[in-house]
């Protein structure tokens, strides 16, 4: 079956400037067109929301002011209707067979709800897809190694980067609570990584594809670690594990692993930023949104404990005391 006509492309914008316009002219370039383009400005004051409004081949969705990209993604979605959604940041540019790599693989499988590509920032890897760790870590495969011959095969991966991806909308109605697709409680980051959790939960299935090749600057969004970023970082990476850890996880000693991450990465969000305290503040108001959550989930999951835990690796610590990015 040919996907032409069977994508609608969203994109979230928030003073987006000239990589705004490199975001949509990479959209405008892939050899398989989106059949819409969907750009949700979240209160942009640097003019682009208006060279938006001119643009005759998008549809725009103009915010007063910032809600947020889960809010912001979950109304380009809704306002879409294809059977597919491709999800772009605005600091993407997508090489011109992304989409069209990125759709031959989801069409190989009904139960795949979800493809990623390979994402390239500065000669680096950026993200080929992402890994779990045992101790509720969730990063990305390949950030920061070289961008050469490595990840080459299209395989499973535990769930992709929402900075470019492929859904598969049935999949997303399919793991929605009380109406959101992303938990808009989340504002941002991390929302990709519980919805990579619940799909799961409910036996969907995520996957890499090399063929699918993109750049992406990290920035655009936000990603420079402002006291800002680290708090909503610091309350997400808690209350995804509140809403999504298997049951196993809480008995020991998976616990302490769980424990020791967290406790790590408040120690190094302090460092950087000591406001970024607020963060455990957020995370303890969202305690009990997360539990109430959590029970929704349980109640509906379509696999157990091993399912899951079967993607969660050992945790490379080194690794983490060295990483800078949200994932």
């Amino acid at each position: 079956m040919s996907a032409v006509g069977q994508v609608s492309a969203v994109v979230i914008s928030w003073n987006g400037g000239e990589e705004l316009k490199s975001a949509v002219a990479s959209l405008r370039n892939q050899s398989l067109a989106p059949a819409e383009v969907v750009v949700v400005d979240n209160g942009s004051v640097d003019g682009s929301a208006e060279w938006l409004g001119e643009q005759p081949d998008l549809r725009l969705l103009r915010n007063p002011r910032n809600l947020g990209f889960a809010v912001a993604a979950n109304q380009g979605i809704r306002a879409t209707a294809q059977p597919q959604v491709l999800l772009c940041n605005q600091d993407l540019v997508l090489d011109p067979g992304f989409l069209a790599a990125a759709c031959a693989r989801m069409e190989r499988d009904p139960e795949i709800g979800s493809v990623g590509g390979r994402l390239r920032r500065e000669g680096l890897v950026d993200t080929t897809g992402h890994l779990l760790h045992r101790s509720g870590w969730v990063s990305n495969r390949g950030s920061g190694e070289p961008d050469d011959q490595r990840y080459p095969t299209a395989e499973e991966v535990f769930g992709v980067s929402a900075a470019a991806v492929l859904y598969r909308r049935a999949m997303l109605e399919d793991v929605a609570l009380s109406g959101e697709i992303f938990c808009e409680s989340f504002f941002a980051f991390l929302e990709d990584v519980d919805l990579d959790f619940r799909a799961r939960w409910r036996g969907w299935r995520a996957w890499y594809e090399p063929a699918a090749t993109a750049a992406h600057r990290r920035g655009g969004s936000g990603l420079h670690r402002t006291a800002a970023i680290e708090r909503h970082v610091l309350a997400n990476r808690a209350l995804v594990l509140v809403r999504n850890a298997p049951r196993s996880w809480w008995s020991w000693p998976r616990v302490l692993q769980v424990g020791s991450f967290l406790g790590l990465r408040l120690g190094l969000a302090l460092r950087r930023h000591p406001l970024a305290v607020l963060g455990a503040l957020d995370a303890a108001r969202g305690l009990a949104g997360a539990r109430a959550a959590r029970s929704q989930i349980m109640a509906r999951r379509s696999v157990g404990d091993p399912d899951l835990d079967r993607w969660a690796r050992a945790t490379p610590w080194r690794s983490l005391l060295r990483a800078r990015r949200p994932g």
